[in-house]
């Protein structure tokens, strides 16, 4: 559903029933996302304000509303990837529900654990195993395992990293995946149209314009903008920002080798964050600092009104580009250490 006419929509509804709010995170529950509506007036008023939520930058667009069931018990089963052993696995639990995490850190014995043959996949044989080991029976157990083989498949032929159902529920006659989730390998998505579909979904404006020109670009919650050149480099740098007790308002890096057009473009980005400071940390081995500097001195050309910029500038062509920013007026650091106190003069 919507938000476009939602109390039409909503008649088509028999109450009480569960607003969700579709959003590709997870912990729904916890953010104000999930809950019951008695009536349609109720459900008017939680439509309302679900979709006035923005959690972690990505605004409410849709909403779900279903049925209630009628829970006796709720599960916990999915098919991961565990990328150090390079393994998938079939997880289950009969201690499903929104604390999952909780469960798994305070009792792993709770936490039933097979792992699969990538070549031999899921077995029938397996299947019933985790089935039994969860205390199912009879047609509970004959349900589960068609749960489990379904879930196998989607991993198989969309190409998958997760595929969970949390919770499974047991109602009076049936199982019922009440809610999930799947995690898409992006680096599929060139023959998974699917994967193309839904990442385009749980895309935020401004990431689609890093993809665009392939930055390495994620959102954050504070409000100092980041660029750096190297993954490495910048994840380094918001380590070093949290020891000083200042928040990053995004993690982007730029690349190695990138060019005037390329920097321009990413300190383009950061801005329509609307930061407070902006700061720039590029070491220089295959970038050249002169064309960073360009670059620099050209968005500032471009764009009236920007915040303060912090600039540490080290490696090829160093000295040229000291002299470009120096010449526009802007100042320039060897070292983080330094940039970081001038930071801190400004944002604290």
């Amino acid at each position: 559903m919507k938000n476009d006419d939602i109390q039409a929509k909503l008649s088509q509804f028999s109450f009480p029933a569960i607003i969700k709010g579709q959003i590709a995170i997870g912990s729904r529950k916890k953010a104000g996302l999930i809950k019951i509506a008695q009536n349609i007036d109720e459900a008017k008023i939680i439509c309302d304000e679900i979709f006035g939520k923005v959690i972690s930058n990505y605004p409410v667009e849709a909403i779900l509303v279903e049925d209630l069931v009628d829970i006796k018990h709720e599960y916990y089963c999915s098919i991961a990837l565990d990328s150090s052993s390079k393994k998938f696995f079939l997880i289950a639990s009969a201690e499903g529900g929104i604390d999952i995490e909780e469960v798994a850190h305070s009792n792993p014995e709770a936490i039933i654990k097979q792992e699969l043959s990538l070549i031999e996949g899921l077995s029938e044989e397996t299947a019933k195993s985790v089935a039994e080991k969860l205390g199912l029976t009879n047609n509970f157990q004959n349900q589960a395992i068609k749960i489990f083989l379904t879930l196998w498949k989607i991993i198989t032929e969309r190409e998958a990293q997760l595929v969970e159902i949390n919770p499974l529920v047991k109602t009076p006659l049936e199982l019922i995946a009440v809610d999930g989730k799947m995690i898409l390998d992006d680096n599929a998505e060139f023959r998974q149209p699917l994967t193309k579909k839904y990442m385009e979904k749980k895309t935020t404006e401004l990431e689609k314009i890093a993809r665009k020109f392939g930055f390495s670009f994620v959102e954050l919650q504070g409000n100092i903008g980041i660029l750096a050149n190297g993954a490495g480099l910048t994840i380094a740098l918001l380590d070093i920002l949290a020891q000083n007790n200042l928040k990053p308002a995004n993690f982007l890096d730029v690349g190695g080798g990138a060019s005037k057009e390329r920097v321009y473009e990413a300190l383009n980005l950061i801005l329509k964050l609307a930061p407070k400071s902006v700061l720039i940390n590029i070491f220089g081995g295959i970038t050249r600092c002169d064309i960073v500097a360009e670059a620099i001195v050209q968005t500032l050309e471009d764009i009236k009104n920007t915040p303060p910029i912090i600039i540490r500038l080290v490696g090829t062509k160093e000295s040229e580009g000291r002299e470009v920013l120096k010449k526009a007026g802007l100042s320039s650091y060897k070292s983080m250490e330094e940039a970081i106190i001038k930071l801190k003069e400004i944002m604290l």
